[in-house]
């Protein structure tokens, strides 16, 4: 997800917010303002109760800031690398790459989370009674009692033992513990993320088919439709995980030569394509250099072109392509590509081979059931 506010920086770690979570955030705002607070506080001005919804759904944000950031020192406390933090209109998102080393290190940066939120739940809660006690006005007590009462459920919701929620980590780092199988246990986590979507989107539509509660029901339904997409996302990793993690570079990588990318088709399918299946060509450009890499079978097969095409034409650009290794695994290279699935394999400053997008998803297609990687002790 993308930032469109950048906040900066905390410890080292970046900060931003979603454009959804602004309008969330004024929802919130009105919300308290025109219905929760007169309703807990009477016999304000409104303009106290406006004033007071935005500063409740501002204080929102601060707490869901800080349980984003208990997942981010521990997962660098761990060694993991945190790209940053997102908040948005479900709350944050803490992008954190690569994976805890063990099942106890995932429990860790997992459970952290909401821990801070329950215990910014309790402290608020004994806030709020001595605010009472104290005589304080009832419309900051009403703020800090709700806002005790939003964090407290957010823990318990975030602790739902399913996919993407942190409690579908802990999950993930119990069934990994009790399996010894990484795959496995995103697996169980997923599927699990899969049921909750869909016990959170019928709940969505009996708020609006059978209690006629259109706003609350809608917005329960599309929290359903993100937690499906996410728990989706989550199970295709673990496919992905399953079928490369392990899997070392050279084993996959097709040979690379060179060739003039200026000839023309015809000329370069029986000279080069031809002769040598399943080759991959960097091809030459005038001057030095190469100006595009393609696959020979691909050529082969591709639909007619008009007379006179050259191969430089239909090959993809050499900026198209990463960088790997030949020791590295297939997973770690595509994980700094930038989403680029070619790979050119590089050893001592010489291209010696190349991964293609088709080998990536034969790969996905026919996991290998010896993988390294996938049971982890």
């Amino acid at each position: 997800m993308n930032d469109s506010v950048r906040l900066g920086r905390i410890g080292g770690v970046p900060v931003g917010l979603n454009w959804s979570l602004i309008v969330i955030v004024g929802i919130f705002a009105f919300a308290l303002a025109g219905n929760r607070f007169p309703l807990d506080a009477p016999g304000y001005h409104r303009e106290w109760y406006a004033l007071a919804g935005i500063l409740t759904a501002l204080a929102l944000l601060v707490s869901v800031l800080a349980h984003e950031l208990g997942h981010a020192y521990v997962a660098r406390r761990a060694g993991l690398e945190v790209e940053g933090i997102t908040l948005s209109w479900m709350g944050g998102i803490t992008r954190i790459l690569g994976d805890a080393a063990t099942p106890r290190g995932e429990v860790a940066v997992a459970a952290v989370g909401p821990a801070i939120s329950l215990a910014l739940g309790g402290l608020l809660a004994a806030a709020g009674a001595a605010a009472s006690s104290a005589g304080v006005g009832n419309l900051t007590v009403a703020a800090v009692d709700w806002l005790a009462v939003i964090n407290i459920a957010l823990a318990a919701f975030n602790l739902i033992p399913a996919a993407p929620l942190d409690g579908g980590k802990v999950l993930h780092a119990v069934v990994w513990a009790l399996t010894r199988d990484r795959w496995k246990a995103t697996h169980v986590a997923s599927r699990a993320g899969l049921v909750l979507a869909g016990g959170v989107a019928a709940l969505g539509l009996y708020e609006v088919l059978g209690r006629g509660d259109d706003i609350d029901g809608l917005f329960v339904m599309v929290l359903g439709w993100w937690l499906l997409n996410a728990a989706r996302d989550e199970e295709q990793l673990s496919k992905v995980q399953h079928a490369l993690g392990g899997v070392p570079v050279h084993d996959v990588m097709r040979p690379v030569a060179s060739a003039p990318g200026w000839i023309v088709r015809e000329d370069f399918a029986e000279r080069y394509a031809a002769l040598y299946p399943g080759w991959v060509w960097l091809l030459e450009r005038w001057g030095g250099g190469y100006s595009g890499v393609i696959d020979g079978n691909s050529l082969l097969s591709a639909p007619p072109t008009p007379p006179g095409t050259r191969a430089a034409e239909l090959a993809v650009p050499v900026e198209a392509a990463a960088g790997a290794e030949p020791c590295e695994e297939v997973l770690a290279a595509l994980e700094r590509s930038g989403g680029r699935s070619l790979l050119l394999v590089v050893e001592d400053g010489r291209t010696v081979g190349a991964v293609l997008p088709a080998d990536i998803d034969a790969m996905l297609r026919s996991p290998r059931p010896h993988l390294r990687g996938v049971a982890t002790p």
